[in-house]
């Protein structure tokens, strides 16, 4: 061949040229942008046939990067610069901007320097541009941004902050960017009744709550004002929680002369004073024609004993009623159906609330025979087509033994929206058969957005993550992640798959901490489009891009529910980060309801929206959302040992990839349970709420917590699981809770999603410490925490089953209550 070069002048040279080949060779000094230079061989016996090799000369490539994002008064950081292709390795130069007022720069060399900020704090933040640029090539920079951080001040506790009347809360106030040290004043607001602020100092305070209990929840702020800049504060919001009263069971059908015990439970009662009783009608007391209680007074707790009439009073609906004995306007209430015959039926009714199309729910009634001889059992149904889409089972059988028991499983699973009202109808040989239980539920095929649900978001435009309960600042960052060895499963354009993921993580230190935003304000507006709801103001307690702390952390992997997002758990997340674990949760492109990346682009639901109108929940669109998971998930793994590998990275030598726990709420539970089973790297999983898997292929030797929610007895769905985890398992259940209550929509819409007999705020500790607790126990070796144990005091209301909980036979069918 013949070679020429195009072109032909100034980019480069050819030379040593054979008839076979030829060495190129560029420019001595690099070009303005990066020129693409063709190398052409043509044929010598046929100059008609060519081929074209092309060669790219790079231009000059600038970087900067700082050691600190945030500096405050008199500190100073390290901004360091890489400059790529320049031959002459001159470096760069460097300025700042502002010129003047934003600090200084000093010990310049050629690819360092160092910024001093000034030795006052500004008023407020001020951003800070350190520039460097090609000494080769002037047209070529990069930029570090610093923040010159203002005087911040941020309050915290490790004490609960809701409490009862006269109780205290230890305060903690943290100021940045304050050289004097001069520490804060404190204050508490509303100004008169809302208690008393104690033993301060400038850093420390205690807070009193008033004697008196109030009537209902009390709001209170406590304030931190900085001494240096009176014009900078924080605040720590704590309620001083009035009375509250739940009852267990709910509702009863109840035979003559026949007994049922009712429980009662009582929080924030500082003198625990407990309940009195009452049988009632139509608010007036009907006893002993309706019945008795005894004794007339207990503790919350210790339950106390209903004993039905001897004969069906004129009206058979009784009341049985507990008043707090602290404040009688609080009280709580069960439902009694007195009746002929031997037959009772606890709980006398079944409420589903809400359940989305595709997903199901299960309660269930015990059937007690009261009778002195055995009750022979006909038949049980549960209405199901056009009256609703209910199913039922139960281990009855032909005959219940006098005195005996058995378990009636009811399944609300529906396939379109609507109210749907029906019964469970048991045909026996007692008398008053066929015996009726209520039943309705709800389907939906979005989060409702309720008036509640609506005025409980809009009552307070600014609301804050609950604080994290663990000793370590945190620090927040997000990477997009690419796996270049996969196409994107929902494109068909041969794209690799693209990943967004949010960490949170233990902070090196808290000084000069930049508040990171909830999520993106596109992805938050796009939600409050689809939701039609203006969404708050979101404040969070973690640090943007702040430096991972020293050592090896343990990981949590979050896996979002059904079209949710990656940060639907930043309480959760926040919380695990505070007490010393790197959490990683992924937004699953495509099925996420929003993501935006970093560069712009916004990826919307292939599959619509929970917030929306238009949700796809087929099978189909479920399994294939499943499957990719899986695959992201498996991704993700080997990233975080790439992460921890990467020489310049956040998180090189931070990441202990040995200890690795999968945490997945409601879908992303499904996928945990999966992925457990396929993936040998996850050492531990946490399933919050989640949909139990139509079958199983391996039994899960790892450490599985089944955090359920407003789980009632378990079904025979339930039980399959339970018996396919053989390696150290344990269900916590929080009684009377939503389906979305271990996600953000706890705090966010506080007061309108159901925690059951909890206050929100206990709901949250709970969650937070059952989670903790069990993975310090498999991934940190902490082998013995009480609350994995038994029943707890701080959670008196929340079930746990650990080893081989009651309601499953060995065979993992479901065994009479």
């Amino acid at each position: 061949v013949n070679w020429s070069l195009r072109p032909a002048s100034g980019a480069g040279t050819l030379r040593n040229i054979t008839s076979t080949s030829v060495e190129f060779v560029a420019p001595a000094n690099p070009p303005s942008s990066d020129e693409a230079v063709q190398i052409t061989a043509t044929a010598v016996a046929d100059p008609s046939k060519t081929a074209v090799a092309q060669v790219t000369v790079d231009a000059i490539q600038v970087s900067a990067s700082a050691t600190d994002s945030v500096v405050t008064a008199g500190g100073s950081t390290t901004v360091t610069a890489q400059v790529l292709n320049d031959p002459a390795n001159k470096g760069v130069t460097w300025s700042i901007l502002p010129a003047t007022g934003a600090g200084t720069l000093s010990n310049a060399t050629a690819n360092s320097v160092v910024y001093n900020a000034p030795a006052s704090p500004p008023q407020d933040d001020v951003a800070v541009t350190i520039t460097g640029t090609s000494v080769s090539d002037a047209s070529k920079n990069a930029q570090a941004s610093i923040t010159f951080a203002a005087i911040a001040v941020n309050v915290s506790t490790n004490d609960n902050t809701t409490i009862a009347a006269g109780g205290t809360v230890n305060l903690t106030a943290t100021t940045t960017g304050d050289p004097s040290n001069q520490g804060v004043t404190w204050s508490v607001s509303p100004s008169s009744g809302a208690g008393t602020l104690s033993n301060a100092t400038n850093t420390t305070v205690t807070y009193h709550a008033p004697a008196a209990i109030p009537p209902s929840d009390l709001a209170v702020t406590v304030t931190a004002t900085s001494i240096a800049n009176p014009t900078k504060s924080g605040g720590l919001g704590i309620t001083v929680a009035a009375v509250q009263v739940s009852l267990t069971p709910t509702s009863a059908i109840i035979p003559l002369n026949a007994t049922q015990a009712y429980t009662p439970t009582v929080q924030f009662d500082p003198g625990n004073q407990g309940v009195h009783w009452a049988v009632q009608q139509n608010g007036v007391t009907c006893s002993p024609a309706c019945g008795t209680v005894a004794p007339s007074n207990t503790a919350s707790g210790t339950a106390a004993t209903y004993t039905a009439p001897a004969t069906v009073p004129a009206d058979p609906a009784v009341t049985i009623v507990a008043s707090s004995v602290a404040d009688s306007t609080k009280s709580a209430a069960s439902l009694i159906t007195v009746t002929i015959g031997t037959v009772k039926l606890v709980p006398g009714k079944l409420d589903f609330q809400h359940v989305k199309i595709g997903f199901s729910r299960t309660l269930a009634i015990t059937l007690t025979n009261t009778g002195a001889t055995a009750l022979k059992v006909n038949g049980i149904a549960a209405a199901s087509g056009a009256s609703g889409p209910y199913s039922e089972t139960n281990n009855c059988g032909s005959s219940v033994p006098a005195g005996g028991q058995c378990g009636i499983q009811v399944t609300f699973k529906p396939t379109t929206t609507g109210t749907f009202n029906s019964n469970i109808s048991i045909s026996d040989d007692s008398l008053g058969s066929p015996q009726q239980v209520p039943i309705t539920g709800i389907g939906l095929n979005r989060i409702r957005f309720e008036a509640a649900l609506v005025k409980a978001l809009m009552a307070r435009p600014l609301v804050s993550v609950p604080r994290p309960r663990g000793r370590s600042p945190v620090g927040t960052r997000v990477l997009a992640l690419v796996d270049s060895k996969r196409e994107d499963p929902y494109l068909r354009t041969g794209a690799r798959r693209e990943l967004l993921v949010r960490f949170w993580y233990p902070a090196a230190t808290a000084a000069g901490c930049r508040l990171a935003a909830y999520t993106s304000p596109r992805v938050w507006s796009y939600f409050s489009a689809l939701s039609g709801v203006p969404l708050p103001q979101v404040s969070t307690n973690s640090c943007q891009d702040a430096g991972v702390a020293p050592g090896r952390h343990a990981i949590a992997v979050l896996t979002h529910g059904y079209t949710g997002t990656f940060t639907d758990y930043t309480f959760l997340a926040e919380d695990l980060a505070s007490r010393g674990y790197v959490v990683g949760a992924v937004d699953h492109t495509y099925e996420a309801t929003a993501v935006e990346f970093p560069d712009g682009r916004f990826a919307q639901s292939a599959f619509g929206s929970h917030l929306g109108h238009n949700l796809l929940s087929d099978e189909t669109a479920v399994s294939f959302a499943v499957n990719t998971r899986l695959e992201d998930l498996s991704f993700f793994v080997d990233e975080l040992q790439r992460l921890d590998e990467q020489r310049s990275g956040p998180f090189r030598g931070r990441l202990d990839t040995t200890r690795i726990a999968l945490v997945g709420h409601s879908l992303g539970g499904l996928t945990t349970i999966l992925a457990l089973e396929a993936e040998p790297r996850f050492r531990a999983g946490v399933v919050l709420d989640g949909t139990i898997p139509p079958r199983m292929t391996h039994a899960i030797r790892t450490p599985v917590l089944l955090l359920n929610a407003g789980k009632g007895a378990w079904g025979a769905d339930e039980c399959r699981l339970w018996n396919h985890l053989t390696g150290a398992r344990l269900a916590v259940n929080l009684p009377g809770a939503e389906h979305i209550a271990p996600s953000d929509a706890v705090w966010l819409a506080r007061g309108a999603i159901k925690t059951g007999t909890m206050h929100p705020d206990t709901a949250i500790a709970a969650m937070r410490d059952f989670m903790a607790a069990f993975l310090d126990q498999h991934l940190r070796g902490r082998r013995y925490n009480a609350l994995l144990q038994e029943r707890s005091a701080l959670y008196p209301a929340v079930g746990i089953s650990a080893g081989h909980p009651a309601q499953c036979s060995s065979g993992g069918t479901p065994k009479t209550p």
